[in-house]
């Protein structure tokens, strides 16, 4: 999907007119129906702002992806995904048991250099059922943000914070 779709989708998911976000970003109605049915390309340094004003988690997901390429949680939407909080718990205890079981098979006392072609596909697998896992989890944060009407954004500015006063990050 279009980022300029994705933006329409996401802001009238969040009851906001065009005439709403114009104001919030400070660009014109006009630009906004022009960026939201592709007659004009969203520019980059706008993502951010956008995303933020609109505060949808579904669209968090689509600028994550749209703007560091590969590098991003995928928001979960196929037809064996049920949205509701607890299915998406029982998913994310799933896809973490999977990521544990493959760690612990992992050799982590032998050295990188010493690692022959099993055993760094082993790790390989490993990472990946990690990052199914992760990737639940922020699903599964984005559910309750969603159905509970929480800010997605304000959640994860207060998250950043307790990172840096565990000083997790600086």
């Amino acid at each position: 999907m279009a980022i300029g779709e994705a933006m329409a989708e996401a802001r009238k998911r969040q009851g906001l007119t065009q005439h709403d976000l114009s104001q919030e970003v400070n660009y014109s109605r006009e630009s906004i129906a022009k960026y939201e049915t592709g007659a004009r390309k969203l520019p980059r340094e706008m993502y951010s702002t956008v995303t933020q004003k609109i505060d949808d988690p579904e669209f968090y997901f689509e600028t994550w992806g749209e703007t560091t390429g590969y590098v991003s949680i995928p928001y979960f939407d196929g037809e064996h995904i049920d949205r509701h909080p607890a299915s998406m718990l029982i998913l994310v205890r799933s896809e973490t048991q999977e990521a544990l079981d493959h760690l612990k098979q992992v050799t982590w006392s032998k050295p990188i250099e010493a690692y022959s072609d099993d055993d760094r596909e082993q790790l390989r697998k490993a990472l990946l059922e990690t990052l199914d896992a992760a990737a639940s989890m922020v699903n599964l944060v984005a559910t309750i943000c969603k159905k509970h009407r929480f800010s997605m954004k304000d959640l994860f500015l207060t998250w950043q914070v307790s990172l840096k006063a565990r000083r997790y990050k600086r």
